[in-house]
């Protein structure tokens, strides 16, 4: 799942090796925490928060299809 949230965070930065992913697990689900430059956050967030909302919905739908609960959290590095 960590692939996909690459996939789709990388055209919204300038530098995908700044963006960093921790995963953290337990028995009922997975959070993500995505850490994001302060001067990219913005274009990850998107207007009125809509990037943000599809990104998290996109993950949701695959960890439905893995049949597991994800969360993701966008946060400022």
């Amino acid at each position: 799942m960590e692939d996909l949230i690459k996939l789709l965070i990388e055209p919204l930065v300038s530098d995908i090796n700044k963006v960093r992913i921790e995963k953290q697990e337990n028995e009922q689900a997975v959070t993500f925490n995505v850490f994001v430059p302060k001067d990219e956050i913005a274009k990850v967030i998107g207007k009125e928060g809509k990037m943000v909302k599809s990104i998290k919905n996109l993950v949701k739908i695959r960890a439905i299809k893995e049949n597991v609960f994800a969360h993701l959290e966008v946060q400022e590095a």
